[in-house]
């Protein structure tokens, strides 16, 4: 069980590597940044582990800052996804608007369910719960838009996607039996987010150990040849 604890960081560590070695950072730094912060992270707390005071606070500062580089590397993988659709007028609604509604269900389950955690881990746990919400509803959403935008599935942005999103539902589910037991679901909790997000991390290795072939949505789509192109200019000169 012991043993247990360090597979996300072997598994981590791993992935930093197959990112390096595949540049992977020149085309996502901000999903690159949050892997190597996870590295970084876990070792702080195996060095903190025997002071309770220390591993505390380590503990809870680090997992804001997962969540906030989570929210960084969901805008990314839209920005990589969508392409120029995100910079459109109304494109530009999609992530603040998705980041509302994960913040919206989180609180709404809040007010719902009185947590058993107070202060400032209470604030956490909801800011957790609700970019879980956001990775989830961009993971479903890419994966309807894969084949109406002609994307491949072996993209980097949606195997991103697909990793947040599983470990999104799982530890979706996880935190909010935190934030309803406290402590006393502490075991349970930690076991179910190693192991969700191992199997996230071995997602991410698997989509990032061969090079991504570039295509952005609609470049499958075929230009008209020039037989088409004559069509349309007679049917344009019948209707003048």
């Amino acid at each position: 069980m012991f043993l247990l604890w360090y597979i996300p960081l072997l598994l981590l560590a791993i992935l930093l590597a197959v990112l390096v070695r595949g540049h992977a950072y020149k085309v996502h730094p901000w999903f690159f940044a949050y892997a190597a912060f996870g590295v970084a992270a876990d070792v702080v707390r195996f060095l903190t582990e025997r002071n309770v005071r220390a591993y505390r606070v380590t503990y809870w500062s680090t997992e804001t800052a997962y969540w906030l580089l989570g929210i960084m590397v969901m805008y990314e993988v839209l920005q990589r996804a969508l392409g120029n659709l995100v910079r459109t007028g109304w494109g530009r609604l999609i992530f603040p608007s998705i980041l509302l509604i994960g913040l919206g269900l989180s609180l709404a389950r809040a007010r719902a369910v009185p947590s058993a955690l107070n202060g400032f881990r209470h604030y956490i746990v909801v800011g957790a719960i609700a970019v879980r919400f956001s990775e989830v509803l961009i993971f479903a959403g890419l994966a309807t838009l894969v084949p109406i935008l002609g994307m491949r599935w072996r993209q980097y942005s949606f195997g991103i996607a697909t990793g947040f999103g599983v470990y999104g539902t799982v530890s979706l589910l996880a935190t909010t039996k935190f934030s309803d037991f406290g402590t006393r679901f502490k075991f349970l909790w930690d076991v179910t987010q190693i192991v969700s997000y191992s199997i996230a991390v071995l997602i991410w290795i698997w989509f990032f150990s061969v090079p991504e072939k570039i295509e952005t949505p609609g470049s499958r789509l075929s230009a008209p040849s020039p037989g088409v192109l004559e069509e349309y200019k007679n049917a344009l000169r019948r209707m003048r």
